[in-house]
């Protein structure tokens, strides 16, 4: 049986920017995925200014490339009530972010991982976890064949079954399904992000390439339908909002996945440690999990950077440090996903006065900004 130093398990963006920050510290990893080939995957992220400056510094970011689109002003509204826009230039920023192809930050991410020596990558299904003060354990499959590794840290980067029995902080159901379709209007999008609330439930345009990334949380049933009637969904979209643009046309066919806010009772358990998706997911109303997962990365790399050995009760200062930010993200988006679709007189008054006076207050509207950017 094999020791290794660190162990991550999950080969996406948060585990293999993990690897690369460890590996610029002189640290040996093992970064364990099942499909380290992402190329097949259609998704479209939405990264935040001080995501970008993190896979910049890894050497993993290039904002020439065709697939990377420019966010400079974020609008947010709600069916007549108010209107409130954040934009780079109040931040004193180029940009608020950009969008990009999962697949391209990943392939970005992979090609620096390869040059690295000292990071050992290993295309694998991984079937157990098992952890003690002493070590932690990893049992994994390929060509047929049953592995075990042990190490003095594992970083679990996807959780998914493995951590089925993990203690849950929260776990909510939306009983809401994400919409995702890629959608031409015909006023160009002039790098303008929307978030709407509307009837239906919260709807975000996204700016990507030469069109709109739209990603409409529904409820499940109203989800399923648009799958199986596009036309009806494009319908929808320029009665809610997308008409104001010149009206919508499809471009591809839309995908959905369920919704669900999970956030695990603690990050450290003993010599495991959770990043990303396998600390937190979170509604994507306002884009934040990547973001999220990348600041665990940073703060996790930045506490080992200081230790020569990695001790258990030294480990638990990371969940101490991530608890005020992931605290403030899922408050935040959960708000936004939740209370602001509630319908009444009461609701609808509150909403208004609460996107006019965002608007309103500069100085709000720049401390929310800049922590969704930056955490908290």
């Amino acid at each position: 049986m094999l020791h290794q130093a660190i162990i991550i398990v999950g080969g996406g963006p948060v585990g293999l920017s993990l690897a690369l920050m460890l590996n610029r510290q002189g640290k040996r990893v093992t970064v364990i995925d099942a499909g380290l080939d992402k190329s097949s995957d259609g998704r479209v992220l939405a990264l935040s200014h001080a995501s970008c400056q993190i896979l910049a510094e890894l050497g993993a970011w290039n904002p020439s490339t065709k697939s990377v689109t420019a966010i400079n002003t974020v609008q947010i509204s709600h069916a007549g009530l108010g209107i409130s826009q954040i934009k780079a230039e109040q931040l004193d920023l180029a940009t608020l972010g950009y969008t990009i192809n999962y697949a391209e930050v990943c392939q970005q991410l992979l090609t620096q991982v390869l040059s690295c020596l000292d990071i050992n990558l290993i295309t694998a299904q991984v079937n157990k976890v098992a952890h003690n003060s002493s070590y932690a354990l990893v049992e994994y499959s390929r060509d047929g064949e049953n592995h075990l590794l042990t190490c003095d840290l594992l970083v679990m980067a996807e959780g998914g079954k493995l951590l089925a029995d993990v203690d849950k902080k929260i776990a909510h159901d939306y009983r809401q399904q994400a919409l995702i379709s890629h959608v031409k209007t015909k006023q160009a999008h002039r790098n303008v992000a929307y978030e709407r609330f509307a009837g239906r439930g919260p709807l975000v345009l996204l700016p990507y390439q030469d069109h709109y990334v739209a990603v409409w949380s529904l409820p499940t049933e109203l989800a399923e339908e648009f799958i199986s009637h596009p036309d009806h969904l494009i319908d929808a979209l320029n009665e809610d909002f997308t008409a104001r643009l010149g009206g919508a046309t499809l471009l591809q066919a839309p995908i959905s996945f369920p919704l669900r806010l999970i956030q695990t009772k603690q990050r450290v358990d003993k010599r495991m440690v959770l990043v990303g998706n396998s600390a937190q997911i979170v509604h994507p109303v306002s884009a934040q999990g990547l973001n999220l997962g990348l600041r665990d990365a940073c703060v996790l790399s930045e506490l080992l950077a200081v230790k020569t050995e990695i001790v258990p009760e030294d480990l638990h200062q990371y969940d101490e440090l991530r608890n005020r930010d992931a605290n403030a993200v899922i408050g935040f988006t959960h708000f936004l996903a939740t209370k602001l679709e509630k319908r009444s007189f009461l609701h609808d008054h509150l909403r208004g006065c609460g996107l006019i006076g965002l608007s309103n207050l500069p100085i709000l509207q720049n401390m929310i900004a800049r922590s969704l950017i930056f955490g908290v």
